[in-house]
């Protein structure tokens, strides 16, 4: 929300220009410098250290240029609830780079920082379980294959006599994720976005790498590098496309109501055949009628912005049924929990826990 207000206000002519783009001032001298060193000292300290302000000042002199970024990733790859991908046995993913569904998709303050120690914990002992019961040889030959492909594939970019700039293709590439798939998206943007991507994915195989040593060549690392991050920007772009909805992040200003009656599902991306130029887009349908909380008005953004799935009232009323029946019986949160949506945890980590306010 605090993104989108920043660039409207960009482009309601509000914004300063500088070499990095558009940006505007963030005062918080209103809070005092007190408060400020005291709740706000790591902010306090990036604005000293990389600007040479000191926000604490009031006045100009203490204005903040500030920008959204995306910093970020929500997804991941796709795993079980134990933490091991759906699709690669004993592959293992956590945090960042999972979608384990702690969370949805969308990031809340704090929430990430949590999501990694919940999961680390979690997931950690899953990942050692499976080690223990899987004693797995992998030959050497297996391994040298692998890297036998990656040894040609750099042999292959270092014989490119193209000329087209990897660094262009790169500084391309984060302009249209900025301008077309960024905090307010529409259709004929992200059309856009999809085809000059695609573009620049056949540009990363029409370079030149000027120096061909393989060692301290930062040109050959982003020629190595860039055409996968094609790649996820390929799977953000076509993903956001396709999803004719807003939801989270995602805020599509030709679809500004977020769907559940069609889109209450998570996007799945697959490069099917690494020389696709996009990739396979399917859909993993989501359960409600397992669900603890169902869909519904979440108390934030305005009213009436929501096309509700037919199952989220039937969903709610059963829980609102077996919540007030055993809350009668006397049955604790735990047992309330477990009832409605089961599930298992390694070692001790069911055992009840204390809460704030619990008598």
């Amino acid at each position: 929300v605090v993104s989108r207000r920043m660039i409207e206000h960009i482009r309601n002519g509000k914004g300063v220009p500088s070499p990095y783009g558009y940006h505007i001032w963030l005062d918080i001298s209103i809070l005092g410098r007190e408060h400020i060193e005291k709740n706000l000292r790591d902010v306090q300290e990036i604005c000293q250290i990389f600007n040479g302000i000191d926000p604490a000042d009031e006045g100009p002199k203490g204005w903040a240029p500030v920008l959204p970024m995306q910093h970020y990733s929500m997804g991941g790859i796709r795993t079980k609830p134990t933490g091991e991908s759906q699709n690669l046995s004993g592959l293992f993913a956590c945090g960042e780079a999972a979608c384990w569904d702690m969370h949805g998709f969308n990031r809340l303050g704090g929430n990430s920082v949590s999501e990694t120690v919940v999961a680390g914990m979690i997931i950690g002992n899953y990942f050692a379980d499976y080690c223990l019961e899987n004693d797995v040889t992998i030959p050497t030959a297996t391994v040298q294959k692998f890297v036998d492909a990656q040894d040609k594939y750099l042999d292959e970019i270092l014989a490119y006599n193209g000329s087209e700039d990897i660094f262009k293709i790169k500084n391309r590439m984060k302009e249209l994720m900025d301008e077309k798939v960024g905090i307010f998206r529409d259709g004929p943007h992200l059309e856009e976005a999809v085809e000059e991507l695609k573009e620049l994915l056949q540009k990363t195989k029409q370079i030149s790498v000027k120096s061909k040593v393989r060692s301290g060549n930062p040109e050959l690392e982003e020629a190595y590098r860039v055409p996968r991050m094609l790649k996820v920007a390929l799977c953000v772009a076509k993903g956001a496309r396709e999803r004719t909805e807003s939801r989270g992040a995602h805020y599509r200003e030709d679809f500004l109501k977020r769907d559940d009656a069609n889109w209450l599902n998570r996007t799945l991306t697959s490069w099917e055949n690494p020389d696709d130029l996009e990739p396979t887009i399917t859909y993993e349908p989501l359960d409600i009628m397992k669900m603890e909380m169902p869909p519904a008005f979440r108390g934030y953004g305005a009213k009436g912005m929501i096309i509700e799935h037919e199952l989220s009232e039937k969903r709610q009323q059963e829980v609102d049924e077996l919540t007030e029946k055993m809350q009668a019986e006397g049955k604790d949160r735990h047992e309330i929990q477990h009832a409605l949506m089961p599930f298992d945890l390694p070692m001790n980590y069911k055992e009840k826990n204390e809460r704030a306010g619990d008598k």
